[in-house]
């Protein structure tokens, strides 16, 4: 049965055998630069255009994950994201991906930082970015994210944070800059 460990490497094993570049986001990433917490998938941004993602998908197969790529890029094209099951379709193991085509997500793409995770070279969101995204989902368990990272993370650029809030705000994520102030007040 997969676990915590599995998935990463399995998620890694079929990103790098592909030529796309990727970003973790997710609870994954919120853990790492904030307070640990349990999750049971990783949240993979990955750079690729919408005719090429099959091949991905296949690659994704390849390393033990469920694929159904009618299904998958069906829900892309939807709601923007699909999750790849590891293992049985119905593991609440998975990857949840979507794909890197905002500016944002670019922004993100650049400032991804090398970090060593069961002795594996993977690609993760800086706090900044791991914080945006979380704001963007604005879930209650990514405002508790938000403030691990912030407690934890000593000079945060936050012209960035706020730049890109701003950013989201014009593109119709409404509310997320003074989220974002609350945050980093301490409030």
């Amino acid at each position: 049965m997969p676990d915590p460990k599995a998935l990463l490497l399995s998620a890694l094993d079929a990103l790098e055998s592909t030529t796309f570049d990727y970003v973790i986001y997710g609870g994954l990433a919120a853990g790492i630069w904030g307070e640990p917490r349990y999750t049971d998938d990783v949240d993979v941004v990955i750079f690729l255009h919408e005719r090429e993602l099959p091949e991905f998908l296949r690659a994704a197969a390849a390393h033990g994950f469920s694929v159904d790529e009618d299904l998958a890029v069906q829900h892309v094209q939807v709601s923007g994201w699909a999750r790849i099951p590891l293992g049985d379709r119905n593991s609440p193991w998975h990857v949840d991906l979507c794909l890197g085509d905002s500016p944002f997500d670019q922004s993100a793409l650049a400032r991804r930082k090398k970090i060593h995770l069961f002795e594996r070279a993977a690609w993760v969101a800086s706090a900044e970015d791991v914080i945006l995204y979380k704001l963007v989902s604005g879930r209650p368990v990514d405002l508790v994210d938000i403030s691990g990272i912030i407690s934890r993370q000593s000079g945060l650029d936050e012209a960035y944070l706020r730049r890109w809030a701003d950013w989201w705000e014009l593109e119709g994520v409404k509310g997320i800059r003074s989220i974002l102030e609350v945050k980093l007040s301490g409030a």
